[in-house]
């Protein structure tokens, strides 16, 4: 690849300028890169109002002193409406305990939400009726399974 440049070097220490040219080998896939002038310097202006102008020429405002601020902030949902939501909350979490509760207890449940796991491992007579619903279960699934074999057997006999 050959680069041919117009830029000149300048050499600090003997003060002359020596052209700058860098050369390389070119093959059949290579381009020749050739460095161009650089762009000429643009300017840009800006003009002003004369509303402009007058207010720049005003000294700053400085009337009003710093305000000082609470220490807590009051948040704009206080009261009621924060209650209601707190209510709305906890009921909600309630419903999704018994609802995962009676799915377990039903054999009719995926698994259980995180709230209810939380609740069954920090309430212990809710653990308790988990493990034994889940024990009735095994036992209703153990005799489910007894009835069929001694059918299947009385039947080749």
């Amino acid at each position: 690849m050959q680069i041919n440049s117009n830029a000149q070097q300048n050499n600090a220490v003997n003060g002359t300028t020596m052209p700058m040219t860098a050369k390389a080998p070119t093959s059949a896939y290579q381009a020749e890169v050739i460095a161009v002038k650089p762009l000429p310097s643009v300017t840009d202006t800006v003009t002003l109002s004369a509303e402009a102008m007058a207010l720049s020429k005003q000294p700053p405002a400085t009337s009003k002193e710093a305000e000082i601020l609470p220490s807590s902030p009051t948040l704009p949902n206080e009261g009621e409406k924060v209650e209601n939501y707190v209510e709305y909350r906890i009921a909600k979490a309630q419903y999704q305990i018994y609802s995962d509760m009676a799915g377990v207890a039903t054999g009719n449940s995926n698994g259980m939400s995180p709230v209810t796991a939380y609740y069954v491992s920090n309430n212990d007579e809710a653990r308790d009726a988990l493990v034994n619903s889940k024990a009735q279960q095994q036992q209703i699934s153990i005799m489910q399974t007894y009835v069929q074999t001694t059918q299947s057997i009385y039947e080749q006999a």
